[in-house]
């Protein structure tokens, strides 16, 4: 199985639904695990009446409200499903889901912030929890900014806490853009993953994520958003 986790303080939850989706449009089963304080990923689901579930969504398994791996791994074991998945999603910030000692068994790491002076803050708090200062080697990153306003903006690269992080190339920045707003609030409201109201500016970035996270090539990514979208309109 491969394995992906999302660290950080960043509103993340509309964009790992997407990939999720357009990951299962490529044939693979997949799991998103929602193990964050917030676990913003309810607010996209149908209701449930649990303060944690797993549950289908949109042609991918949706997991939230289990803090450490051992809780995950029960509840999937309840639910038949446990070492049935191609691709794990993970976005936590909980040091009890995972350690800085065993970052390394993810085959991708993906960092996110938003750009604000208090995200940049939790960020380097989760850092030091995870003890990444401490690595004996340098583990790889993605860099995930949203929103990325237009300006400058100085890249984060707080040598003295990040000198064993790897950034990897390309950097995921999803652009400000109202209509990507529009379409995060109508998809919560709908409980459904519309592709087609988004920006272009947005389908661009999440393609290149699932290039890059998916190990794909561009024609598979566009492949996998065209079923992505016809299967909408099925329904």
């Amino acid at each position: 199985m491969k394995k992906i986790i999302f660290l950080g303080s960043a509103d993340k939850s509309h964009v790992l639904l997407a990939l999720g989706r357009l990951l299962s449009a490529m044939g693979k089963k997949v799991l998103l695990v929602d193990s964050t304080m917030g676990q913003a990923v309810q607010g996209y689901l149908p209701p449930v009446f649990t303060g944690s579930a797993v549950q289908e969504f949109e042609d991918i398994d949706v997991a939230y409200g289990y803090i450490t791996a051992a809780q995950l791994d029960h509840a999937l074991e309840q639910a038949g499903t446990l070492g049935a998945y191609d691709v794990l999603l993970l976005d936590t910030d909980h040091t009890q889901m995972v350690t800085g000692r065993n970052l390394p068994d993810f085959d991708k790491r993906v960092w996110c912030w938003d750009g604000k002076r208090l995200s940049l803050q939790k960020n380097e708090e989760l850092l030091l929890r995870l003890c990444l200062h401490e690595a004996e080697a340098p583990l790889s990153f993605y860099d995930w900014l949203s929103p990325a306003l237009p300006g400058s903006l100085p890249a984060w690269r707080a040598e003295t806490r990040l000198r064993h992080v790897e950034w990897l190339e390309p950097s995921f920045h999803f652009p400000l853009d109202e209509r990507d707003a529009i379409a995060d609030v109508h998809n919560q409201h709908q409980h459904r993953i519309d592709l087609r109201r988004v920006s272009g500016a947005f389908r661009q970035v999440l393609l290149t994520m699932l290039k890059q996270l998916g190990d794909c090539d561009a024609k598979t990514a566009r492949r996998a958003w065209a079923i992505a979208q016809k299967r909408w309109r099925a329904w």
